[in-house]
């Protein structure tokens, strides 16, 4: 798992000439408002260009393709998720990467949500915990599932339960994805934990690849 103290404060102008094979995973300060201007800045320093110059516009399922001066910029994929006071951006070439984090909140009914929306197996696995430990997995097991839809450039409406994972200890690997998402060889998914407390996961589906985990100004 990737922690908190794994993030290394950065300057994105100094680390973006660096990506070549890696890939990137930037921690950011985010507040309600801000939309997507940290992103569309992160990703300015990628592509050497002004932010101003840069443009986001949404797919048919929702998710941001990069413009630069008006032309489509295929050379960089991209992928990034909120919550709370915090942003997770993860940047490559060559894979597409999903990311997702989630903050817990207050009476939010878990097990209820994992027996809608999760698989059968997923949902027992969750019962048979309590308390907080049901919710840690909960959340975690929400964000790989996200990660990986997202990755898909699909998101949610795909159908959580169409990629299932199983419980190895205090963390979840794949175990049975539904054919039009590949097989759950194909894939990697890491387990991040942002901040104290909060979940989060990063999935490609490719070889596995160095992760650089970079933080902001402030996060």
């Amino acid at each position: 798992m990737i922690g908190p103290d794994d993030f290394i404060a950065a300057s994105p102008a100094a680390v973006a000439p660096q990506l070549g094979e890696d890939m990137h995973l930037w921690r950011l300060p985010y507040e309600r408002g801000m939309r997507r201007s940290p992103l569309l800045a992160l990703l300015a320093a990628y592509v050497e260009a002004d932010p101003a110059s840069l443009e986001l516009r949404d797919d048919e399922h929702g998710k941001p393709q990069l413009f630069v001066d008006g032309e489509e910029f295929r050379d960089l994929q991209f992928n990034w998720s909120h919550s709370g006071a915090l942003a997770l951006v993860a940047i490559a070439r060559g894979v597409i990467p999903g990311v997702d984090i989630e903050q817990p909140r207050d009476g939010v009914k878990v097990l209820e949500i994992a027996q809608r929306f999760f698989s059968p197996r997923e949902a027992e696995t969750l019962a048979a915990c309590e308390g907080n430990e049901r919710e840690a997995l909960f959340y975690r097991l929400w964000c790989a599932k996200e990660a990986v839809l997202k990755a898909l450039g699909r998101g949610l409406a795909f159908g959580l339960e169409r990629v299932s994972f199983e419980r190895r200890q205090d963390f979840w690997r794949p175990a049975r994805f539904d054919p039009e998402a590949g097989e759950t060889a194909g894939w990697c998914v890491h387990a991040l934990s942002p901040a104290p407390g909060c979940a989060g996961a990063l999935a490609w589906r490719g070889p596995g690849r160095v992760i650089r985990a970079w933080s902001g100004t402030g996060a």
